[in-house]
């Protein structure tokens, strides 16, 4: 059975060198401004927004409201984080993107289950930092034979679409709109398209 959430993306033939240029000064700025703080934040707001919003309105219509929403903005991310880390040279836009991000909402969600998940979750959230570490290296070497050869390798390619697919299984899971458990098993359909 394939996970709820799945992540598909198709790689450019071809990555221009600017924009291992241009990505280098993003993460600059990103860590200029401390985002490893607005993470921690974010990752302990959410479930208790998500508690607030299910005392509020009950499971069935924060799945029905709000979930669209949501998956709208997760797409967004997926896509501007997909270039980020090198697997698409198309910037994030509202009208679609190389990386393609599904997710099947499902579940009955409580206010007390979303909290429980700040708990729940942080197994995962390990597992994502060693992968996050891990891809971080993989990013410099891939940077680097972008440079040369104006290609990043399928293996790295492959690496770092498993890490943006995990993260956003746990963040999927995190917000209460799958009750499924981020993978580390690699579906056939989440992998790249060629």
């Amino acid at each position: 059975m394939n996970h709820p959430v799945q992540l598909a993306v198709e790689p450019p033939r071809k990555t221009e060198r600017i924009h291992v240029a241009t990505r280098l000064a993003f993460l600059l700025a990103f860590s200029a401004l401390g985002c490893s703080a607005i993470y921690w934040a974010v990752y302990l707001a959410l479930p208790a927004a998500v508690a607030v919003v299910l005392t509020r309105k009950g499971s069935e219509r924060y799945l029905a409201e709000d979930a669209p929403r949501i998956l709208s903005v997760l797409r967004w991310l997926a896509s501007a984080d997909g270039y980020l880390w090198l697997l698409t040279d198309v910037l994030p836009t509202a009208e679609g993107s190389p990386i393609d991000l599904k997710i099947e909402n499902g579940g009955r969600p409580t206010p007390g289950s979303a909290l429980l998940r700040l708990l729940l979750s942080l197994p995962a959230l390990v597992v994502l930092a060693v992968l996050s570490a891990a891809s971080g290296i993989l990013w410099v070497v891939g940077a680097v034979v972008i440079l040369v050869r104006k290609r990043l390798p399928d293996a790295i390619a492959d690496i770092l679409s498993f890490t943006l697919r995990f993260q956003f299984q746990l963040v999927a899971y995190h917000l209460s709109l799958v009750e499924r458990y981020p993978s580390l098993r690699a579906d056939p359909v989440a992998q790249s398209v060629a």
